[in-house]
């Protein structure tokens, strides 16, 4: 499929595989026809940026059939769908918010929703029924980039797809999947009036008036939740990478927006929890200094001594007497 990220071609090989699909490559869209006895129908499909998909289907079986589909990654999506593409979608589970098709220019419910990870998915298709969709489909990379292109406007906007949207940006959406032929857009500039319908839809959901503090507030919730059950589970907490990886934003977005919510980075805040376990572990008293370094998840005692005097000003021996001679009240684990 040319310069199409896997991700987004796992998303439409099993409906081309399973209904017969043949395409093939005209400019920068795809396009094919069902042939053979499994189904009739069409679709066609574009990459107009890289991480990005249109897609549209409108398909018809001639026999009752099972639909197998998957994804390898997080990914988000709007879409419209005829009401037998709605049943088929939540038979198989896809966690689809119904915005309805509000009489504009629509004959097909309007849903957005996001896939938090690699899933298979599989439901049943009837002979005769019709199942049409189009579909503008993100992977997180595209909103990285946009960030680092245009650094906190459109943070916190991939998660917004399984969120609830306001009438503005509602609007939006539908206006935007309108705008999405049902026939290909072969002729000249095709490809880049699906770009420019892309990018404005996204920049119209970026300003859109979401509280983009009430964003940096979930985000940070979720990132200090995985830190925490990191920390207490025994294990190192994740880098700032591995953090973002597993929230499906930036680093530079997860940085920001957790500097602005508890005034430190993210860095210090896990370093922070993980001496405040440390403290509580040695006013314990029955533990060594060797066993709270393993259960705090260090290499090494001498590496979890040189943290721990770094963080407190004291070794861990010293900090666990001075906190037994002072009439059983701890001793404040700060720096």
């Amino acid at each position: 499929m040319g310069d199409i990220p896997r991700e987004l071609v796992a998303l439409f090989e099993p409906q081309v595989e399973q209904l017969g699909m043949r395409l093939e490559r005209r400019g920068g869209i795809w396009t094919g026809k069902a042939s053979g006895t499994a189904a009739s129908g069409s679709m066609w499909l574009c990459a107009p940026a890289p991480h990005c998909l249109v897609l549209c289907h409108d398909v018809i079986p001639l026999e009752d059939m099972p639909l197998f589909e998957g994804s390898l990654g997080p990914y988000a999506c709007a879409c419209t769908m005829g009401d037998d593409a709605v049943v088929c979608s939540r038979d198989c589970g896809l966690p689809m918010r119904l915005l309805g098709c509000d009489g504009y220019r629509l004959r097909d419910e309007v849903a957005t929703f996001v896939e938090h990870g690699p899933r298979s998915l599989s439901s049943r298709l009837l002979a005769g029924h019709a199942y049409r969709s189009r579909s503008v489909i993100l992977l997180p990379d595209f909103f990285d980039e946009l960030d680092r292109s245009y650094p906190g406007e459109f943070g916190g906007l991939f998660s917004a797809f399984e969120g609830s949207w306001g009438p503005k940006a509602k609007g939006a959406i539908r206006h935007a999947l309108a705008n999405i032929p049902a026939s290909p857009p072969l002729g000249p500039g095709g490809s880049l009036g699906l770009l420019s319908t892309v990018t404005s839809l996204v920049a119209s959901l970026a300003a859109d008036g979401r509280n983009a503090s009430q964003d940096d507030c979930t985000l940070v919730s979720h990132a200090r939740r995985l830190l925490s059950a990191a920390v207490e589970e025994g294990d190192a907490p994740p880098s700032v990478d591995a953090l973002a990886r597993r929230l499906y934003v930036s680093r530079s977005r997860l940085c920001d927006a957790f500097r602005r919510e508890m005034g430190q980075s993210v860095g210090a805040y896990a370093r922070q929890l993980r001496m405040e376990r440390a403290c509580r572990l040695l006013e314990d008293g029955n533990r060594s200094v060797s066993e709270v370094a393993v259960l705090l998840g260090y290499p090494s005692p001498s590496a979890f001594c040189h943290a721990f005097s770094d963080f407190t000003g004291m070794p861990p021996r010293a900090w666990r007497e001075r906190a037994a001679m002072e009439d059983g009240a701890p001793t404040r684990c700060t720096r």
